[in-house]
């Protein structure tokens, strides 16, 4: 499968053009630096991708109103690839070589990722990397990939290992999971195994859903399942249309355990949908419902971070591009999603600073490794290095009260 996944991107490569047709310095001129994103805009994870993208754009356009960095503005071409492997793969390659963008930035998924990885694994011989993707899954972070892959997030394995911890000492032993048929759902499941294995417990029954499937999709069948081996909590791995599908189907049934979901699902659209079905159905469907998460509550002002990203959004309020836009695609005020874009943009604008006005890919990643202990005003801190490329080891937790996210303060009284 790898070596016909090469196969197919050498042949893009001849299409869109050679691995030595680059300029010296792609993606700069005297007044814009120019970055590369394909993320899903579009489909039944729109929101994804929308929400990250506003995020990130509300601190660029705050960066670009005082004149950029060093004289230049920070634009994004930002691609539609619709939480598609296919389609990021083939972005991933006009942004590369026809677009010659300086760097990829903000990519949304695992499916989506893991398919491009080899296409910018040999691109980075030029010096191409990968900065602030929207994935918590361990191929970007691990060899061959993690030497050009820079992750500001934790990881789902620490995601799954905070739950898991968590949900055990409250008493909870009979685990199930919930997950996306593909590399994104197989490596939370993993992390989950890998937590469980700790605590000498493994996961008594795995169900799954595939990919794009919509929130009218009926996961019964996945409930029975679940609900036949007696589990106690599920955690899922998922998309927020088919993990509030699920959560819907795991209520109605009589299923009263918490159901928890990593940070990738997009908290808010989870929300909205499960608060919509409680008006629908007259049923308790937020109840007991977890959220792992990488950045803390959009509603917690102490955090001075999160205080700058509502004062930028509601200043900027930046509208998706007409043909990037899903026609159900509503934006959100606030979400855990756009803050985690404003957090990568707010990382990406400090390593700019702090890089030569000669920008070079080679010094971004010298500068970007010299990272240490930087405040962006979230608690904590930033570092990287040259063996590690990771900047951020956070996990916050969360759950559901008066109809919004909160800190668990208490796992024994999850409401």
């Amino acid at each position: 499968m790898y070596k016909k996944t090469l196969t197919v991107v050498f042949f893009q490569v001849l299409i869109f053009g050679s691995l030595n047709s680059f300029a010296q310095t792609p993606g700069i001129s005297n007044s814009e630096i120019t970055f590369g994103q394909s993320a899903a805009f579009k489909g039944t994870s729109s929101a994804l991708g929308s929400e990250l993208w506003r995020g990130s754009e509300a601190y660029f356009k705050h960066i670009n109103s005082q004149g950029g960095i060093k004289g230049r503005k920070i634009k994004v071409l930002s691609l539609d690839d619709g939480y598609e492997g296919k389609v990021t793969l083939t972005n991933t390659i006009k942004l590369i070589t026809k677009e010659k963008v300086f760097g990829l930035f903000g990519y949304v998924g695992t499916p989506t990722i893991v398919k491009a990885l080899p296409v910018i694994q040999k691109f980075s011989r030029q010096g191409v990397f990968l900065f602030s993707n929207f994935t918590g899954a361990q191929p970007q972070r691990e060899p061959p990939h993690n030497r050009y892959v820079f992750n500001i997030r934790s990881s789902y394995r620490q995601e799954t290992a905070g739950l898991v911890q968590n949900f055990v000492k409250a008493g909870y032993k009979n685990f199930g999971v919930f997950i996306q048929n593909d590399a994104y759902g197989k490596s939370g499941a993993d992390g989950v195994s890998r937590a469980l294995k700790k605590f000498g417990l493994k996961i008594l029954g795995e169900v799954t859903y595939e990919r794009g499937a919509p929130y009218s999709t009926s996961m019964v069948a996945q409930v029975d399942i679940l609900r036949s081996k007696r589990i106690e909590v599920v955690i899922s791995i998922g998309s927020y249309e088919a993990c509030a599908a699920f959560i819907r189907d795991m209520r109605l049934s009589g299923f009263e355990g918490p159901v928890a979901n990593v940070s990738f699902v997009g908290a808010d659209s989870l929300l909205k949908l499960l608060k919509d079905e409680e008006k629908r159905s007259k049923k308790k469907i937020t109840i007991k419902l977890v959220n792992s998460q990488v950045v803390p509550p959009w509603s917690d002002t102490t955090v001075p971070l999160v205080k700058e990203y509502r004062e930028l959004m509601d200043k900027y309020n930046p509208e998706v591009p007409n043909h990037l836009m899903d026609p159900d695609f509503v934006p959100a005020k606030y979400s855990f999603v756009s803050l985690e874009g404003f957090l990568n943009a707010k990382v990406l604008v400090e390593v700019l600073k702090r890089a030569p006005k000669n920008l070079t890919r080679t010094n971004f990643v010298e500068t970007l490794e010299g990272i240490k202990s930087l405040d962006v005003g979230l608690g904590p801190k930033v570092t990287f290095s040259k063996t590690k490329h990771q900047g951020l080891n956070a996990v916050f937790f969360t759950t559901i009260k008066n109809g919004k996210y909160i800190l668990i303060d208490d796992w024994t009284k999850l409401q």
